[in-house]
């Protein structure tokens, strides 16, 4: 019978008085987050102008000027972003917490340029300006084979992802390889308890769905090239089961059964993956806002992270459903409870 070591969330966090400046800072902060209401009444304007009103009293307000025709919107959430990176580098008392947070910029880089590369085509526009390493660094280092100036994994990433390539030529190996070895990274090796297990939850959750998604699509042949080597169930799991259901009976024992039974039971009925996805966002949600609740350690500042990033995830979200006029039930479905 499969368990895991923890009943809904791994413990962590323990009282770092270093932190005790910025966990002020950012008690202050969470009161300025968007809630859920608030999310629901944006998706219910009527168009971005609109929405862009109801702004007026959030900290969005302070970029509204800048902001000249609808399709500005980003200008907007890329500024927050922005203020956001730089308030972590503000309070970050190791180094180290500033560049794991920008980390997931630089495999996103990484994949763009390997693409860049075995196309030949300039993909350069797409880069992530919030990455550790500047993209003109990760350019030149990878593509002159040095990587002395680069963490281990993002030169391990490179080979894997372009040897991963050409074994088959399906372009999804690129971003698998380079997912692989971040989640590898964050999962075991990452300074901070928090990210090793938001990464290694985060892992199983999507081994789980990327499953479901594979045995739709009659290709779980392909399971080998997707999972992500992270996370706390065992991998040889997902090679012992000849379908989902069987997969879900066999972690029934666990909190992912919890997390996903409902959202598949919709599946079932529809073929829609939007419970589970809503449902698995909750839960990684949940464990954000348990690190909100520390008083004195480097996890409120994670969290806080974490809630503003989701925050202007959603917002786009809601932007680009009103630049193309999709029905507001859609959106507001796809928005979770806890935030």
């Amino acid at each position: 019978m499969l368990k895991l070591p923890f009943n809904r969330y791994p413990s962590f966090g323990k009282d770092d008085p270093e932190y005790a400046y910025a966990c002020g800072r950012i008690k202050a902060l969470e009161t300025k987050l968007l809630d859920r209401v608030r999310f629901e009444r944006l998706a219910t304007s009527k168009d971005i102008e609109e929405l862009f009103k109801m702004l007026q009293d959030t900290e969005y307000s302070r970029y509204l000027n800048e902001i000249h025709k609808p399709s500005d919107f980003e200008i907007l959430l890329k500024k927050e972003l922005e203020r956001l990176f730089s308030l972590v580098s503000e309070l970050s008392v190791e180094p180290a917490l500033e560049r794991d947070l920008r980390l997931p910029y630089d495999f996103l880089n990484l994949k763009i340029l390997v693409k860049s590369l075995i196309f030949e085509k300039d993909f350069s526009h797409a880069f992530s300006k919030y990455s550790y390493y500047p993209a003109t660094l990760l350019k030149h280092e990878l593509e002159t084979g040095k990587g002395d100036m680069l963490m281990k994994e993002i030169y391990d990433a490179y080979e894997y992802a372009i040897s991963s390539y050409y074994e088959t030529r399906e372009v999804f190996r690129i971003d698998s390889a380079v997912d692989n070895v971040m989640y590898g990274y964050f999962a075991n090796s990452s300074f901070f308890e928090f990210l090793r297990i938001y990464y290694n939850l985060n892992a199983d959750l999507k081994n789980l769905i990327s499953f479901l998604r594979l045995e739709r699509m009659g290709k779980l042949q392909a399971l080998k090239h997707v999972l992500l080597a992270a996370g706390y169930l065992p991998q040889e799991l997902f090679y012992k089961v000849p379908d989902f259901n069987t997969l879900l009976y066999e972690i029934r024992h666990t909190v992912y059964y919890q997390v996903l039974q409902p959202g598949y039971a919709q599946y079932q009925k529809t073929g829609s993956f939007v419970k589970m996805e809503k449902d698995v966002a909750n839960y990684l949600n949940g464990l954000v806002k348990e690190a909100s609740k520390k008083d004195l350690s480097v996890e409120v500042l994670i969290s806080y992270f974490f809630r503003k990033k989701y925050e202007v995830s959603l917002l786009r979200m809601i932007m680009v459903s009103k630049l193309n006029q999709l029905p507001k039930e859609i959106v507001i479905e796809r928005i979770p409870e806890v935030l």
